[in-house]
């Protein structure tokens, strides 16, 4: 007997006593032939009762950006107001550790971030359609 061989053998016996077994579960099942169709008329009913349509995406997108553009805005106006106190408090004090380049910097970003945000919302909200 070789015993090169050993490993091939019991590899060949597992493949063919799992085929055994495979094949001998698959006649135990019987299953309803019209399953599938049963499923797929289901699947039908649930995908034309569903509300994913294109129209309530739209008006979700388009609540999303109203959204977006709120938060920009209320983000500009924190922005440019604490950059207008502390460029306020350093103009007011010569010893202040606030550096006025970067405080107006903050001011005039701030007031851009906020004129962006409520145009753009603005033009997304009456150019829809939704906000007349």
């Amino acid at each position: 007997m070789n015993y090169k061989d050993m490993y091939y053998r019991a590899l060949a016996t597992a493949t063919v006593i799992g085929w055994g077994t495979v094949t001998a579960l698959a006649q135990a099942t019987s299953g309803d032939p019209s399953a599938p169709i049963d499923f797929l008329k289901t699947a039908r009913q649930k995908a034309s009762s569903s509300s994913l349509n294109a129209s309530s995406i739209a008006t979700g997108g388009n609540n999303a950006g109203i959204v977006i553009s709120i938060i920009f805005a209320v983000v500009g106006i924190g922005l440019a107001g604490i950059s207008a106190v502390k460029l306020y408090k350093s103009s007011q004090d010569d010893n202040a550790r606030e550096d006025a380049g970067r405080s107006l910097a903050g001011l005039v970003i701030g007031s851009g971030v906020t004129i962006l945000g409520v145009i753009i919302g603005v033009v997304t909200t009456y150019m829809t359609g939704s906000g007349t």
